[in-house]
């Protein structure tokens, strides 16, 4: 069986967490870090409040099975809100606290060219650029002096102010202000959107397009509007440092669908799954390989691993709250899989055909003889009965609805605690004697172990916890531990 700790797909792939900051119990910790590690997560950005520290015993767990957490510290109490000034010696106490405990990357602001996010007199005024570096560069260098990497900021892709020529700008800035040290360590970030063009949109950046030009699309000229933004953040740097930065891809992907509440149609559902499919691809193929993404980006997070109802972006979510999850959950694992067993021509357990990508069925071809590293094809097939509507009510993502899909039930599922360092070889040898009565479901996931009518916990006390319990039994599951001699017992 495979453990976190294994080094996951070249250590490119990652996940934007929850769009708040609210999810960062040991509970949480239990439900997604065996999911991360199916979908081969080495990065995890979070966000981080001013005003309290995110739990160590979260950030260890990530850290421990090799997920880097990437702490973005947005500076607004919403996302649509003004900047807001931090108290520097809390953030000072934070930023010293987050470095003991192994955290390497912080990222200050978010999308710091578009109004929403100044106050009417602050936007009009000009100089906005150096008006914001007097705002980056103490943070950035309170980082610097805790040992962090600082971030530059996510630029929104065109934005309301040209997001190349604020990049320019600032770049030009931090050397007139003889930022030297902060240009040495500095990694950049970027949005990563593929919008409606194609995934090769873009490709070239700047020296491939020079006669692109801001807010103005020209028949036949590409511009930076995609999945290669990095190309084009990258050749600024070169233009103006002489060197290329390392980079982020911060928010990658594709909307599956505008930001609202509705839910997305099967084809939609299905596009999405192809269209991070080909840029896990890209992200982790040979740097040999044409289209293959450049050095400088460290990885990539790809927009959204959850979200509560209450949230806009909640049909954006791979693991919709009180929803079964998007197909590409499905697929990429399976993808994933793949990646770590590269001599397995395709998956096909009852693990990878379970209710979780129950919309659509999504069938994985494997690698073909002239490429190992071929992203699979989805096929669309016989979709299942629509999902349930989401309930609205609750804001919190961990409180599941019960599974009112009668087909999409698992029968029985075996709940196996994860543990840092791997699966205990006493809970497989525990197992064995259920696993010849029966067949039932073996994973790590509480998110696939809700589904299930019969949920088998293996472990002693604390194992599992007791809120983890609670959650699987509010799903309507029958719930049972198995003890150290074998005996099932109710809980």
């Amino acid at each position: 069986m495979e453990t976190p700790s294994a080094p996951p797909l070249k250590q490119r792939i990652g996940f934007y967490y929850y769009p708040d900051s609210f999810h960062y119990r040991q509970m949480d910790l239990q439900v997604w870090l065996p999911e991360l590690h199916r979908l081969g997560a080495a990065w995890l950005a979070l966000l981080a409040p001013t005003e309290r520290a995110i739990p160590q015993d979260f950030l260890s767990g990530l850290l421990d099975v090799g997920i880097q957490p990437v702490l973005h510290f947005t500076l607004n109490e919403a996302l649509n809100q003004p900047f807001q000034t931090p108290d520097i010696s809390t953030l000072r106490l934070l930023l010293h606290h987050y470095a003991r405990w192994g955290v390497r990357y912080v990222v200050f602001y978010d999308r710091p060219n578009c109004r929403r996010h100044w106050a009417s007199s602050a936007w009009l005024q000009s100089d906005l650029v150096e008006r914001f570096l007097d705002m980056f560069l103490p943070l950035a260098r309170l980082a610097q002096d805790e040992d962090l990497t600082p971030v530059f900021p996510p630029l929104a892709p065109g934005g309301d102010f040209w997001d190349l020529s604020f990049l320019r700008l600032a770049l030009r800035g931090l050397q007139r202000r003889k930022a030297t040290r902060l240009l040495e360590e500095l990694v950049l970030s970027a949005e990563a959107w593929t919008g409606d063009h194609p995934l090769e949109w873009g490709v070239g950046g700047l020296q491939r397009w020079p006669e692109a030009r801001p807010y103005h699309a020209s028949a036949g000229v590409q511009d930076h509007l995609g999945f290669h933004i990095y190309e084009w953040y990258l050749d600024i740097c070169q233009q103006e440092l002489g060197v290329k930065l390392p980079l982020l891809l911060l928010r990658v992907g594709q909307r599956i669908m505008a930001e609202t509440s509705e839910k997305p149609t099967p084809p939609e559902r299905l596009a999405h799954a192809r269209q991070y499919l080909e840029i896990a691809q890209q992200l982790t193929c040979d740097s040999q390989m044409e289209n293959a993404v450049p050095g400088e980006v460290l990885g990539g997070c790809f927009w959204l691993l959850t979200a509560s109802p209450s949230y806009p972006c909640y049909s954006q979510a791979w693991f919709p709250a009180d929803a079964e999850p998007l197909p590409v959950v499905g697929a990429f694992r399976q993808w994933v899989e793949n990646s770590r067993n590269p001599d397995r021509a395709s998956i096909d357990t009852p693990e990878t055909k379970q209710a979780d990508v129950s919309v659509e069925n999504v069938s994985i071809e494997g690698p073909t003889e002239n490429s190992s590293e071929r992203p699979p094809e989805i096929v669309e097939e016989e979709a299942a009965e629509p999902v349930a509507e989401a309930s609205a009510g609750g804001a919190s993502g961990i409180e599941e609805q019960r599974d009112s899909t009668a087909q999409n039930r698992i029968d029985h599922y075996v709940l196996l605690p994860l543990y840092a360092w791997g699966v205990a070889d006493w809970d497989l040898s525990l197992i064995q004697p259920l696993l010849q009565r029966s067949h039932p479901t073996i994973g790590f996931s509480l998110v696939e172990a809700r589904l299930a009518r019969r949920v088998t916990v293996v472990g002693g006390p604390g194992a599992i916890s007791a809120e983890a319990l609670s959650m699987l039994r509010a799903a309507g599951c029958q719930v049972e531990r198995l003890l150290e001699d074998g005996t099932l017992v109710a809980t």
